[in-house]
């Protein structure tokens, strides 16, 4: 195995680029991780040499992706802003997610592949930074259509706690504590702190349910994996080590996901030495799986009848309010009466052809 490079932020060289590469998988580390280091297993038990999964083992598996690994500087207090005479300069997480969107942008439309579907696979607080970057609202047209490209995101104990600052504040002391910062007076006011954390965790929820309403090509798969050994870390005035897991079952899932385990600890629940580890074969089957659903999904949807962003699976039939402003091709009319919809209101003809009458056009918002 080739050594790993040492490049530490932005994206990089693909770790694997097939000439027949039909989507981007793309690897986000966590809370002071490296774009190398978190998804590297060091030489022991199961193997002789260090394995960086994503380009020694995934790309066998994946033969039809171009596998990228994305790095940014994870300082603590980029995801925790401390205040105090201690504090230090910091990016936010909007800039990690506006750098991740940006580099990604940037090489697709370099090498021709701007409409290729993108998969995360994101580590820790690494997972609200893809989270963060998918459902923040944006005004250009590029961004929009990076994001619209986006079918599938695997989480690899993110900390989904939901409106609870004190849940937060829970997860940040033991990531504090995991990572060695001794200064405990950072906590005193952390669950104030966490309000980005929250919105994060609300915008991503509303934007998963929106896209699950459209066109089937626009469902995004989601796959959550929890750790399964706690982390011994320190405790208390007098240091003393107690066995916790950094973010636990109820912390790591996402409303009608399925959790999973990977029987590790919080930092190495994201590398595996060999294809035979079981979170490896999970992972990388989900990936495989999800790849050889594209061509079925996009076949479903040109199956269906188009109406521009409305969708319709029959024939329309006595048309008594449909927007033709949306119809297509594919769009069977069968009836007399017709609607135009003009700005939110639409004008429908009397029945003697001599008055027109105004009407409410009203839709459910998602």
């Amino acid at each position: 195995m080739m050594a790993a490079t040492t490049e530490s932020n932005g994206l990089g060289e693909p770790l694997a680029d097939a000439s027949d590469a039909k989507v981007d998988i793309v690897f986000v580390h966590g809370l002071m991780g490296d774009r190398v280091r978190t998804w590297t297993s060091e030489p022991g038990e199961y193997s002789d040499t260090a394995t960086f999964w994503p380009r020694d083992l995934l790309p066998a598996k994946c033969k039809a992706a171009r596998i990228l690994s994305f790095g940014y500087n994870a300082a603590i207090t980029d995801f925790y802003p401390f205040h105090g005479a201690k504090a230090v300069m910091q990016t936010t997480v909007n800039n990690h997610s506006n750098a991740l969107l940006d580099d990604l942008l940037s090489l697709r439309s370099r090498t021709g592949t701007d409409r290729r579907p993108i998969f995360f696979v994101a580590h820790s607080l690494g997972g609200l930074v893809c989270a963060n970057a998918v459902s923040r609202p944006y005004e250009s047209e590029p961004i929009q259509h990076l994001v619209a490209s986006v079918r599938g995101m695997i989480f690899l104990g993110t900390p989904f706690a939901g409106s609870k600052m004190t849940k937060w504040g829970d997860i940040a002391e033991k990531l504090i504590s995991l990572f060695a910062v001794t200064n405990r007076e950072y906590l005193k006011d952390l669950a104030k702190q966490s309000e980005l954390l929250v919105q994060i965790d609300r915008n991503f929820a509303q934007f998963i349910k929106a896209r699950d309403k459209g066109p089937k090509s626009g469902h995004i798969e989601l796959a959550c994996y929890f750790e399964g050994i706690p982390t011994p870390i320190s405790s208390g005035m007098i240091a003393k080590k107690m066995a916790k897991k950094i973010v636990d079952e109820a912390s790591a899932s996402l409303a009608g996901v399925d959790l999973l385990a990977i029987e590790a600890r919080h930092t190495n629940m994201c590398k595996f030495e060999n294809e035979f580890r079981s979170g490896f074969i999970s992972i990388s089957g989900k990936l495989s799986d999800w790849i050889k659903n594209l061509d079925a999904v996009v076949e479903s949807d040109e199956k269906r009848t188009g109406l521009g962003d409305i969708t319709y699976n029959a024939p329309v039939k006595n048309n008594g309010g449909l927007i033709t402003g949306h119809v297509t091709e594919k769009a069977k009319l069968i009836g007399s009466q017709t609607t135009n919809n003009h700005y939110g209101r639409s004008r429908r003809r009397g029945k003697k052809g001599t008055k027109d009458s105004d009407e409410s056009n009203e839709s459910d918002s998602a």
